[in-house]
């Protein structure tokens, strides 16, 4: 015999008797488990593998003596019902056999893991039922174990970001009762012994939802709005190095949106303006200045009056409202929030020009009060009655006056004033009085001024005259010196009366 031919024959002799065995081991299989369940085989949750149908029943008998059934849910809940609270009672009948003989029909080599549902005839108590549901720390809550709200998600504004975001919606875990009542009704009545509440394919509707969710459209929407609206900066250069803006921030805090629209605050703007025109106003400050009064030149305080720097409110306000309202395309807004780097900001900043009702000589930002010019102004003592023109910070020309008559309404206004107007011939007009005069230089809109009087004697002028003969509260001047007053003074030029 060749050796080919020998070695064909032990190959087959080798095959016959792995099929030999293979089927002996199938033979065995079908032997084995035509009296038990396949592997993988779970009844009810109830694993009952490789088990015979008598072993089975068995333990089932014993789950259904002690039945509980295990109850898992959000938040790390969990509660367990137990069958004798309940009078609960379980009959298979014939359930198990019939499910066993409609495993075994035919013989499964490799069988799945397959899990089988079946309805028993049960019977408990479901006022029991209900009542321990409703007490449960699932339904009612416990110090450990909060009862949360479901919250929908919505747009907030995020100072870091300086963006709208939206804030992610609350789950919660609220139980609707009546779906919590049929689950628990189903598992009895399949005694399982374990149902997961948080299983969204089997439970899908059970815990209240948020009404608005971080998927929904309508918040995309809004939050888009919103953040075109909010994401500007608008800026006033106040000089001296000083920005004044409004910034998305602050925005944030005057707008809301409701059906798709943006609403302004327009109370809450108009509060802003107001603190900025009075954050910059120096008109009625205290001023420390000096006084020639006496041979001594000595600090005094004066207060009040119009000399100084004032924003135009209407103007300010008018600015602010259009430049919050100016329509942005979104795409800039977008790149911001993508980047917001100096180009992507440069892009969505307003810059306003700075309106004056009042201007003062120069501005001091740490000192406000010091917006005068401390070598150049004039100083009008009523006491004294004299008037003080000071030049490069000394008195370069001085002059008697008699002021207005110290009565209810002819007194001469203490304060600073700057000079408003000047004019060679003006007619005074009052209640009682219309006179021409020249070299008239104005103090006050009301009616203040400096102006030759004529009519006063000032050949016996001292400084108690204008107790009895005073003004009507402007500033009288002997001619010649009016001459000189209307020629020195500037105008805006400080004026302090004191």
């Amino acid at each position: 015999m060749s050796k080919k031919r020998r070695i064909s024959i032990i190959a087959g002799i080798a095959t016959g008797v792995i099929v030999f065995m293979l089927a002996g081991f199938i033979v065995y299989l079908q032997i084995y488990y035509s009296s038990r369940w396949y592997p993988g085989t779970m009844i009810n949750g109830i694993d009952v593998s490789k088990q015979t149908l008598e072993e089975s029943k068995k333990n089932l008998t014993a789950v259904f003596h002690d039945y509980e059934l295990n109850v898992k849910a959000r938040d790390n809940g969990n509660i367990t019902i137990f069958g004798r609270d309940l009078d609960y009672n379980v009959d298979s009948g014939t359930a198990w056999e019939d499910l066993f003989e409609e495993q075994h029909v035919s013989f499964v080599l490799f069988p799945k893991e397959r899990e089988y549902s079946i309805e028993y005839n049960v019977s408990y108590n479901e006022e029991k039922l209900r009542e321990q549901m409703m007490n449960s720390l699932l339904v009612a809550g416990n110090e450990d174990y909060r009862i949360v709200e479901p919250v929908s998600a919505y747009p907030s504004y995020d100072k870091e970001k300086k963006q709208y975001v939206c804030v992610q919606e609350v789950s919660g875990n609220k139980i609707k009762t009546d779906l919590f009542l049929n689950a628990l009704k189903a598992a009895l009545q399949e005694a399982r012994i374990e149902i997961d509440l948080t299983d969204q394919e089997k439970y899908p509707d059970l815990y209240e939802k948020p009404a608005v969710t971080s998927e929904d459209e309508a918040l995309k929407s809004e939050i888009s709005l919103c953040n075109n609206a909010a994401v500007r900066f608008i800026t006033w250069n106040m000089g001296e190095g000083v920005t004044e803006k409004i910034t998305p921030n602050t925005i944030s805090k005057w707008i809301s949106c409701k059906n798709g629209k943006i609403k302004y605050n327009e109370n809450a703007i108009a509060d802003w303006v107001e603190k900025f025109c009075a954050k910059y106003k120096t008109v009625g400050k205290t001023r420390t200045l000096n006084s020639h009064e006496k041979k001594k030149v000595r600090k005094i305080q004066v207060s009040g009056g119009d000399y100084g720097w004032q924003l135009d409110y209407n103007k300010t306000l008018q600015q602010a409202k259009k430049a919050l309202k100016k329509k942005i395309d979104n795409s800039l807004t977008e790149a911001y929030i993508a980047d917001p780097g100096s180009e992507n900001k440069k892009a969505l900043t307003m810059k306003q020009k700075v309106n004056y009702l009042n201007t003062a000589f120069k501005k001091d930002f740490e000192n406000f009060e010091e917006d005068w010019d401390p070598n150049n102004y004039t100083e009008v003592s009523i006491k004294k009655q004299m008037v003080y023109v000071v030049r490069d910070g000394k008195v370069a020309f001085k002059c008697r006056t008699i002021s207005g008559r110290p009565v209810k309404g002819r007194e001469t206004p203490r304060g600073a004033f700057f000079i408003k107007e000047h004019r060679r011939d003006y007619t005074m007009k009052g209640e009682d009085y219309e006179t021409f005069v020249k070299c008239w230089v104005r103090i006050t809109w009301t009616g203040t001024g400096f102006h030759p009087a004529t009519w006063q004697p000032w050949h016996r002028w001292n400084k108690d005259l204008y107790k009895t003969i005073g003004s009507h509260g402007c500033l009288n001047l002997h001619p010649a010196d009016a001459e000189k007053i209307y020629s020195m003074l500037k105008y805006r030029e400080l004026v302090y009366i004191h």
